[in-house]
């Protein structure tokens, strides 16, 4: 991973298409965010347009090609861990994008341990909390 600050669009768009390419995975447009699914080798994203597009579209590969165990929390952090480590570069902006996304996850697994309190969604010392700081 380069920590260079300079983006280049058309690199990351480009970067982003190698990797449907040269492991199968169809690529399709969404309207917000974006959503993977492993076993169909698909992830829907926006275009690559800016730092954020091309954060998330990594951690959408992440979890069609990256290491998934565990909760969902889980997976989610091990998505952005994948991203990051296979990014061309890794600006300020996709580091923003990364800590609000797993905040977001953080609030979905407290509300529900709260409303779940038999069943482990999170736990106080997981890692995630760290990173979503």
């Amino acid at each position: 991973m380069n920590t260079i600050n300079a983006f280049d669009l058309d690199a990351a768009a480009s970067h982003i298409a190698s990797f449907g390419e040269s492991h199968d995975i169809e690529i399709v447009s969404h309207s917000s965010g974006g959503r993977a699914y492993r076993r169909k080798k698909r992830i829907a994203i926006r275009p690559v347009k800016s730092p954020v597009t091309y954060a998330i579209a990594l951690h959408e590969l992440g979890h069609v090609l990256g290491h998934q165990c565990g909760r969902r929390i889980d997976k989610e952090l091990q998505a952005w861990e994948w991203a990051r480590a296979n990014a061309l570069v890794w600006v300020r902006r996709m580091e923003d994008a990364k800590r609000d996304g797993l905040r977001s996850y953080v609030a979905w697994a407290e509300r529900k341990q709260r409303r779940f309190p038999d069943r482990v969604f999170i736990t106080p010392e997981h890692p995630v909390y760290e990173q979503a700081r």
